[in-house]
């Protein structure tokens, strides 16, 4: 049942760009409020979660649990070189954790693979939950813990990573190929916990799960975290002129594709985006607001931006980062009748993850609500909502 009600939450709502998105590759453009005969949403999906109340499918509960990725173990100083994760559970509630944290294999076993990061590599390390909610997807490399200037390996001897994580904690990271050879992998994201997209600085690929073939090459063009909700793939990106939010294809590409900045992205030109959520609170049907993760400084405009669609253009409304002294980089979200509730992770120094409450206050008066810090050594960064069983 829950896998029907993705669309509904989160990133769910993210997909009724489909309906006012740009066009993906082999279309002409198409700004965000034009609708699309491909990509058309259901009206009582677009309008929220009350309206997919019926005898046989009722409104999923808000998630009260989320996962953040926690780079490092404690034991010495973040670098370059592949360091070990893991997976703090916890509550939204007052970030207290839920169990002990999921350690993530540092060596291989059978099909199963290492999965490590950067240290030091801010751009990676994103965490999605697939757009069905039953699994969390997260990229990395198969190298041990200490390899020297891991996103610079070749992948042929290092191999790119992508991990499935499911509700119970069972972790899977047979996924894994030649790809992105001598650059950084970044992100991962899935409809189902089948088929699965990858991006990092060598583009978007895409794959099968427990795939060990070269994934299938999307585009080239440098990006940073992934989406997919109801059926369309986003991504961030903060390389030359492709800032902000794209929309990739059209629907869930497995070949070549095109990223298409969303109107009006590219008026702030020195964005530094990472995770997003968006969602419809002007009670008609369609996407009308995007929050997304920017790491820049408070000074410059990092903190937790808010974008509105004012006619076919997304407009900068503003930016909460009261309470923060530096910009963030993981997000989740969720809209309910009062506002959204946002969980972020901040480039801060150490990070920390912190809820903002958007319910209607001026932007900079939401003050950031602390849940967690990370431990010396360690560093805190993508975050996602739990998955359902």
């Amino acid at each position: 049942m829950y896998s029907r009600l993705l669309g509904a939450i989160s990133l769910g709502f993210l997909g009724l760009a489909s309906c006012r998105g740009e066009a993906g590759s082999g279309e002409p453009p198409m700004d965000l409020a034009t609708p699309s005969e491909d990509l058309a949403m259901p009206t009582d999906q677009a309008a929220g979660l009350q309206d997919m109340a019926t005898p046989d499918l009722m409104p999923a509960p808000p998630p009260t649990e989320f996962y953040v990725v926690r780079v490092g173990d404690g034991a010495v100083a973040l670098s370059s070189a592949a360091t070990a994760l893991s997976l703090e559970r916890r509550k939204l509630a007052d970030g207290s954790m839920v169990g002990a944290a999921l350690a993530l294999p540092t060596s291989g076993s059978g099909a199963q693979r290492a999965i490590t990061l950067g240290g030091s590599s801010i751009s990676e390390g994103s965490l999605s939950r697939s757009a069905d909610g039953r699994y969390l997807l997260l990229a990395g490399y198969d190298a041990a813990p200490g390899t020297a200037a891991v996103a610079s390996t070749s992948s042929a001897t290092v191999n790119r990573v992508i991990a499935r994580v499911d509700a119970s904690g069972g972790v899977d990271t047979s996924t894994a190929a030649d790809f992105f050879s001598g650059n950084a992998i970044r992100s991962a994201t899935s409809t189902d916990g089948r088929s699965l997209w990858a991006a990092g600085a060598g583009g978007i690929v895409y794959a099968v799960f427990g795939s060990t073939a070269k994934p299938a090459s999307l585009l080239a063009t440098n990006m940073r975290w992934l989406q997919v909700a109801s059926a369309q793939l986003y991504a961030s990106s903060a390389s030359g002129s492709n800032q902000g939010i794209s929309r990739v294809g059209n629907g869930t590409p497995t070949g070549t594709a095109t990223a298409t900045l969303l109107a009006g992205f590219s008026a702030q030109a020195n964005t530094s985006h990472y995770g997003f959520f968006a969602a419809d609170r002007d009670g008609q049907p369609g996407l009308d607001v995007i929050y997304v993760a920017d790491d820049r400084s408070v000074a410059t405009g990092g903190g937790v931006q808010r974008w509105k669609l004012s006619g076919t253009t997304w407009v900068l409304e503003g930016t909460m980062s009261k309470n923060l002294t530096a910009g963030v980089r993981g997000l989740a979200g969720y809209a309910h009748p009062s506002g959204v509730t946002l969980v972020v992770t901040t480039a801060e120094s150490p990070a920390r993850v912190v809820r903002f409450e958007d319910d209607g206050t001026a932007l900079d008066m939401i003050a950031a609500q602390p849940l967690a810090t990370a431990s010396a050594n360690t560093a805190y960064r993508g975050v996602a909502w739990a998955p359902w069983p």
